[in-house]
């Protein structure tokens, strides 16, 4: 059910950001959450080292930080160090660490 989640929520940032017009300008100023250490068994994420709300929960500069921390080489490098930016609400159900590991780690 949570990869399920996962999945929509990815695939609604990935149709906003596809969506001529949309894609040209920026998506709604949102929080990010820095996962470290992710470690999934499957297609479930089953554990993870340290959660950081980034830029104190604020949301970061609109001006080119998608090209860098959701996709790009940027985000290439953090998926094979086994990290992962995640964009919080109105992209996602999440607005800070806390949300997040709770729903994914029960914590």
């Amino acid at each position: 059910m949570r990869s399920l989640v996962l999945l929509m929520s990815a695939g609604l940032l990935v149709g906003l950001l596809g969506t001529p017009g949309i894609a040209q300008q920026h998506p709604p100023r949102h929080p990010h959450m820095l996962v470290l250490g992710v470690q999934f068994d499957g297609e479930e994420p089953v554990d993870y080292r340290r959660c950081v709300d980034l830029a104190a929960n604020r949301a970061l500069p609109l001006s080119a930080h998608h090209a860098h921390v959701h996709t790009g080489t940027a985000a290439q490098a953090l998926a094979s160090a086994r990290h992962a930016v995640v964009p919080g609400a109105p992209l996602t159900p999440w607005t800070n660490c806390q949300e997040l590991v709770a729903f994914f780690f029960g914590e």
